[in-house]
């Protein structure tokens, strides 16, 4: 540590060096390694570098909810911790469990991954942790788990909220003790492995519900990261489609050169309720109705059900009359709320406020700015 005297002598007094030291017995708690420190000097990464560093991984977007995931992604990539994936069906998350692999330290490690609702219960434990020879009917050879595969690198366990509550504990074992047991021997190996979990449904609300442990739920969720919904990155449809068009055209001999805004214009109104995952079935399915000679995929290709769709999200939008400006209409909204919340409250400003989410002083300014008052 570097310190400066601007004092104009080249001395500390005996104050100044006591106040250093009540300084660093704050701080020291929390910089006990020179890892620890160097992560206070790192400088964000800008969002082209990192937009461009997470595309050649397959990570494609550039709305803000995409780049807090990426910054999330490199700050995870940073350390070893676990980490806790919660997002919808078809958000990405194994791609999201790769990139962190990659950049991390176990790069040069296995990436190990097991979708955790797809293995029937009673072979859950063998999957994982292995078996020897003759544990169970048909285990014909010792056969090593996917822990003992994923040493010294990843394991990431997709869909962890359908593990059986039997294995939960087992899971937290492993988690406490680093060291597993394959079914049926008495050895114990010791396993270095780091652990991504991802789960489509809150374990927050299925501990509350007790179908999850909560002691596993907090071992899991030291690091989580949000994985967002189409639905939340509308800006980033048109470069998703465009990559999977020039994906699939390749994949079929196409050259088809673009998507009419007509048809873009729909998938961004569209609800994805598979997201990414349907999105790019979508453009698979209309690469593969286009014809040798067409180079643009324009409405005459949509599906009927799909054309149904689009005529209708035109209807809606023709019918929308624009009477007043935005910030009109806005205001207008707002004051509607505001005076509901009010005479809901029996004009008490404080539960108003609260009913509101907003602090009493904003909902005073709010009241004198809007000319809201109560009836006489």
């Amino acid at each position: 540590m570097l310190l400066l005297n601007n004092e104009g002598n080249c001395s500390f007094s005996e104050s100044d060096l006591s106040l250093i030291e009540k300084f660093a017995a704050v701080v020291s708690p929390f910089l006990h390694c020179t890892q620890d420190i160097a992560e206070y000097f790192i400088s964000p990464i800008p969002k082209k570098v990192l937009i461009s560093k997470y595309g050649t991984l397959g990570l494609l977007g550039k709305s803000e909810k995409f780049i807090e995931l990426l910054q999330s992604i490199e700050a995870a990539a940073r350390c070893d911790v676990r980490i806790l994936l919660e997002g919808e069906n078809g958000t990405g998350k194994e791609l999201v469990a790769h990139a962190v692999h990659q950049l991390s330290s176990r790069s040069e490690k296995k990436f190990v991954g097991i979708d955790c609702g797809a293995i029937q219960p009673n072979l859950v434990e063998s999957e994982l942790f292995g078996h020897v020879k003759g544990a169970f009917t048909g285990a014909a050879m010792d056969r090593i788990g996917l822990f003992e595969e994923a040493n010294g690198g990843t394991l990431f366990m997709d869909e962890i909220n359908n593990l059986p509550v039997e294995m939960q504990s087992k899971l937290l074992r492993v988690l406490q003790d680093e060291e597993i047991r394959p079914v049926g021997s008495n050895q114990i190996r010791k396993i270095n492995v780091r652990i991504i979990t991802a789960s489509s449904s809150s374990l927050k609300k299925l501990v509350d519900e007790n179908k999850f442990r909560e002691d596993l739920y907090y071992r899991l969720n030291v690091y989580p990261i949000y994985v967002p919904t189409l639905k939340e990155r509308i800006e980033d449809i048109p470069l998703l489609a465009e990559h999977f068009l020039k994906k699939f055209s390749g994949e079929q001999n196409k050259e088809i050169t673009g998507i009419h805004e007509e048809v873009l214009d729909y998938l961004k109104q569209r609800h994805w309720a598979g997201n990414i995952r349907e999105l790019e079935n979508f453009i698979e399915r209309l690469v593969t109705l286009v014809s040798k000679n067409q180079k643009v995929i324009d409405r005459k290709l949509l599906p009927a059900e799909y054309l149904k769709e689009l005529k209708k999200f035109k209807k809606d939008a023709r019918e929308i009359q624009i009477s007043k400006s935005l910030n009109e209409s806005l205001l207008e909204y707002e004051e509607k709320l505001i005076s509901t919340a009010l005479k809901n409250c029996n004009w008490n400003q404080s539960k108003a406020a609260q009913m509101l989410n907003i602090s009493e002083h904003d909902i005073r300014y709010k009241m004198k700015k809007l000319k809201i008052t109560k009836p006489k």
